[in-house]
């Protein structure tokens, strides 16, 4: 596990330990929801462990909480207030402002978690190596046949 994945998996890992204690359940009892024995739980908790996004929101059903809100602090701890996984959201869509159909493809991008593991450097772009990013991304769709 790289050094961005141990920091996520931590970040998140506490996120999911604080909620599951607030409520006041045991690892027993989330990891016979989920499906997982007690110690791979714990792992997830202490960020030991990587756990897929499927495996968030399964905890998130269990402890009766909202994976959006989850994802949201943990971002925030991760990111910064000004901040996303895709840098400094706000000056990457100033930006793009002027480019409707990067900025359409920048927001598809940005609300889907399953694929921002594929540019987990791209928070570390400024807004016009995003543009960069996002016309490749472009040229593929069109090659394949999603856009016009």
């Amino acid at each position: 596990m790289g050094t961005y994945d141990r920091k996520l998996y931590k970040i998140l890992g506490n996120q999911l330990r604080e909620l599951r204690e607030q409520k006041g359940y045991s690892l027993e009892y989330v990891a016979e929801k989920i499906g997982k024995t007690k110690k791979t739980v714990s792992r997830y908790e202490l960020g030991e462990h990587r756990i897929d996004v499927e495996t968030v929101k399964d905890i998130c059903n269990a402890l009766e909480i909202d994976y959006e809100s989850v994802n949201e602090k943990v971002e925030h701890e991760l990111y910064g207030s000004n901040s996303s996984k895709w840098g400094d959201d706000e000056a990457n869509r100033k930006y793009l402002e002027s480019k409707p159909e990067l900025l359409e493809i920048y927001n598809d991008l940005v609300k889907r978690d399953e694929i921002y593991i594929l540019f987990d450097k791209v928070k570390d772009l400024n807004p016009k190596d995003v543009e960069s990013v996002l016309l490749f991304i472009k040229t593929i769709r069109h090659e394949r046949g999603f856009e016009d």
